[in-house]
C-alpha cells in the first residue's frame, strides 16, 4: 500500500497553504529539481546535508563579517531550497525513512537557533549594544515554553489541536486564527529573517519573534486550562 502511494506521488501536491510564500517561487523549482534527481545517485540525505552546509555558511559569514547580511540571506534561502527539496525527493525515490525525517527536523531546529544567534552576534557587533542578546534569550525562552506547552497539552489531552480547531472555525474567526498563527509558520518566519538581513534590521526581527512566542505561550495558559478542563 505504501509503495503504491509513494510511486504515484506528484511533486505539485506540495504547493499547499503550508508554504504561503515559497509556493510562488521555491516549491515549483524544488519540484522540478527533485524530479530531475529522482533517477540519479543523489539521495535525500545528501540534499539535507548540503542544506546544512549552506546554513553553516550563513552562520559563519555573519560571525566573520557582521555587515554581510545580504550574502547570509542568500545562503539561508539556499538552505531553505534544499530543505524543501529533500522531502519531495524522498517520496519520488520511495526512500522515506524515520531517520531522514528526524535528521531534517533537527537540521531545521538547529538552523532556527543558530541563525538567530549569529544574527544577534552580528547586531551586537554593529550596534555595540547588549540588547540583541536579551532579545535572543527572549526568543529562545518563549519558543521553548510555547513548544513544550503544546507537546505536554497534546500528550495529556491526546487531541490534535490545530487540525480540529481550524476545521471548526469559519468566517471572521477563521481569518483571525490564520493571522494569529501565520508568524509561527516556518516559511513565513524564514522570509522575515531574510528580509531583516537584506534591510539591515536584525533587531526588529529578533524583537518580533521574542514578543510573538512569549505572547503565544502566555495566552495559551488560559486556552490550555479551558481545553484540558473540557476533556475531564
Amino acid at each position: 500500500m505504501t509503495s503504491v502511494v509513494l510511486s504515484t506521488f506528484d511533486p505539485k501536491c506540495v504547493r499547499a497553504q503550508g508554504y504561503p510564500i515559497s509556493r510562488w517561487y521555491v516549491i515549483p523549482i524544488t519540484s522540478r529539481v527533485a524530479s530531475w534527481l529522482k533517477s540519479t545517485w543523489i539521495r535525500p540525505t545528501h540534499v539535507t546535508i548540503l542544506g546544512a552546509l549552506f546554513g553553516l555558511s550563513a552562520i559563519g559569514l555573519l560571525l566573520v563579517s557582521p555587515t554581510a547580511g545580504s550574502a547570509a540571506a542568500a545562503f539561508i534561502l539556499a538552505a531553505w531550497f534544499m530543505d524543501r527539496t529533500d522531502g519531495v525527493l524522498a517520496r519520488l525515490q520511495n526512500s522515506v525513512s524515520p531517520f531522514g525525517a528526524w535528521l531534517d527536523a533537527n537540521v531545521d531546529e538547529f538552523h532556527d537557533i543558530a541563525w538567530h544567534t549569529a544574527m544577534a552576534c552580528a547586531a551586537a557587533a554593529v550596534t555595540g549594544s547588549e540588547s540583541p542578546w536579551f532579545l535572543l534569550v527572549g526568543f529562545l525562552a518563549g519558543k521553548y515554553l510555547f513548544m513544550n506547552g503544546v507537546a505536554e497539552e497534546r500528550a495529556l489531552s491526546r487531541e490534535a489541536e490545530d487540525g480540529q480547531n481550524m476545521a471548526k472555525t469559519s468566517g471572521l474567526n477563521h481569518w483571525i486564527r490564520t493571522v494569529y498563527h501565520l508568524p509561527g509558520n516556518a516559511d513565513v518566519r524564514l522570509h522575515l529573517l531574510v528580509i531583516a538581513l537584506l534591510l539591515g534590521l536584525p533587531m526588529v526581527e529578533l524583537a518580533f519573534v521574542a514578543f510573538y512566542y512569549n505572547f503565544r505561550w502566555i495566552l495559551r495558559i488560559g486556552l490550555t486550562a479551558r481545553r484540558l478542563e473540557g476533556c475531564r
